[in-house]
């Protein structure tokens, strides 16, 4: 299905029952999106590098130091 007309009908088509239940399914709240943890890169930089501050090369090769 594709347009809105096609929809239309398949949804025309179907008993009051699937009806029903269609309109159960599309009222229903959306499921909330699961909870992704990001890495924490700041305790892994400490880890490998310690207390180290590293250059940005990026700002002394554009000759802003």
């Amino acid at each position: 299905m594709s347009t809105v007309q096609e929809i239309k009908t398949a949804i025309e088509a179907l008993t009051p029952q699937e009806r029903a239940e269609l309109e159960r399914m599309l009222h229903q709240p959306a499921a909330e999106p699961p909870t992704v943890r990001l890495p924490d890169y700041a305790a892994r930089r400490r880890r490998i590098l310690g207390e180290k501050v590293l250059p940005n090369l990026v700002i002394e090769a554009r000759g802003e130091r």
